[in-house]
């Protein structure tokens, strides 16, 4: 009986390990896909408008964004699904594809609204207040996802952990490589996706395991 335990207990970490590498690659080549979509000389115009100094990104530069971080996770939890790294059983359709359009549109929405945001409030809601709602919003999803609402107050510092830590990374790899503003992109958006892939994933085998061992529980 030991070594059965022992045994199972074996398999459910490397399934765990093979859950979080399956999201982490995914996320990492959505993020270089989007990185060399978006900084093709050729797209320039498709993606941005010119301003005085700065580049401004078009609603299709934050729809493309949506929609590859939403092929990112999902590519993640496809593949761990077909491996039975975890049960196909995370929530209904309606909680996936409810969760799916949150995903795609949280940027697209927010850009939106930003025109009206910057009267209101400023520089403050580009730099701070867009970033945190993005955040919310796919913490949101997440929980959608997995049905478990309750729960968001925890998701939003649970994201909020892997997004921190995808900023000091990146920091720290323009710090230490010192690539050139032409590879910036390709720092930063592998990074920031895979890290939020990797939230995506662990939240996954946290709600899996205990919603199986409130499972296993006896009703009294």
């Amino acid at each position: 009986m030991v070594a059965i335990s022992s045994s199972i207990s074996r398999s459910s970490i490397t399934n765990d390990l093979s859950v979080l590498a399956a999201f982490l690659v995914s996320g990492l080549l959505s993020g270089l896909l989007f990185a060399g979509l978006t900084t093709r000389t050729s797209l320039q115009t498709f993606w941005f408008i010119k301003g005085d100094k700065f580049l401004i990104p078009r609603y299709t530069y934050w729809i493309a964004f949506g929609l590859i971080l939403l092929a990112g996770f999902t590519t993640g939890y496809a593949v761990s699904c077909f491996r039975r790294w975890v049960q196909n059983s995370i929530g209904t359709r309606g909680h996936i594809l409810a969760a799916g359009s949150i995903i795609a549109l949280s940027a697209p929405i927010l850009r939106f609204i930003t025109p009206a945001m910057n009267i209101r409030i400023g520089l403050t809601w580009d730099f701070i207040v867009a970033p945190i709602a993005f955040l919310v919003l796919v913490s949101f999803a997440l929980c959608v996802l997995t049905g478990s609402l309750r729960l968001l107050p925890v998701a939003i510092v649970w994201n909020l952990i892997f997004a921190v830590g995808a900023f000091v990374f990146i920091y720290a790899v323009l710090h230490v490589i010192k690539v050139g503003s032409r590879w910036y992109e390709f720092v930063q958006w592998p990074i920031l996706e895979s890290m939020l892939a990797l939230s995506y994933g662990n939240w996954i085998i946290w709600r899996q395991r205990v919603d199986h061992n409130g499972a296993a529980q006896p009703v009294v």
